[in-house]
């Protein structure tokens, strides 16, 4: 799960920018004054998640020792996903993202949630002991 994940955010990341930037990219409705089309963000968020993307790939050897790197994907795409709901509010003419990269962020969030290391060693040790 973890090395799938990672190799989708590498790839459907940009994939997304190049397929749908209206959903993707912030600043590229021409009715938006808040962002330059090719923002400073946009290469700082790259970096941040091929980063994260590398490191879920690489963690993959040994999931439940590299735990903490699902829990920040959790944390942090959950974050993500609230601040870019409540700008797609605050910014009407980017509430394209609400079909596109705000509902992927809860997806990422919902998959490292059901497929956490931790919850797959616990199911795969069977029911707790009965007092």
């Amino acid at each position: 799960m973890m090395r799938a994940v990672g190799w989708l955010t590498l790839v459907v990341l940009p994939a997304g920018f190049v397929l749908y930037p209206a959903g993707f990219l912030w600043g590229t409705h021409a009715a938006s004054p808040h962002h330059p089309p090719l923002s400073p963000y946009l290469f700082m968020l790259l970096a941040m998640y091929a980063a994260w993307a590398i490191l879920m790939i690489r963690g993959a050897r040994d999931p439940l020792a590299h735990r903490s790197i699902v829990d920040y994907g959790i944390l942090a795409n959950a974050l993500h996903g609230l601040v870019m709901l409540a700008e797609a509010f605050v910014y009407p003419h980017e509430m394209q993202h609400l079909w596109a990269d705000v509902p992927a962020l809860f997806a990422i969030c919902a998959v490292l949630w059901i497929w956490h290391p931790a919850r797959a060693v616990r199911s795969l040790a069977g029911p707790a002991p009965s007092r």
